[in-house]
C-alpha cells in the first residue's frame, strides 16, 4: 500500500482483498477437486498427493517469481 497515492489507498486496499478472496475460493474449489480425485465419491488419496504436488510446484514458481520481480534494497 505504500507505493499507492494516498487519494487511491482505498481503492488499491479493495482491489487487493477482492483478489485475495477469490484467489482462496478459486484454491478452495480446485484443491477440493483434486482431493475428491473426480469421482465424486469423496476423499482419494491419489488427489491428495496431487493437490500437494501441485500447490508445493505453486509455491516454488511464486516464490522464484518473487525473487525475480521484486526490487532489492542496496546496502551501503
Amino acid at each position: 500500500m505504500d507505493s499507492v497515492p494516498a487519494a487511491r489507498a482505498g481503492t488499491a486496499s479493495g482491489l487487493l482483498n477482492a483478489f485475495r478472496q477469490t484467489g482462496g475460493a478459486l484454491a478452495v474449489a480446485l484443491f477440493g477437486s483434486l482431493i475428491a480425485g473426480g469421482a465424486g465419491d469423496g476423499f482419494s488419496l491419489g488427489g491428495m498427493r496431487t493437490s500437494l504436488i501441485v500447490a508445493g510446484g505453486l509455491l516454488c514458481v511464486t516464490a522464484a517469481l518473487a525473487a525475480w520481480a521484486l526490487p532489492r534494497k542496496k546496502e551501503g
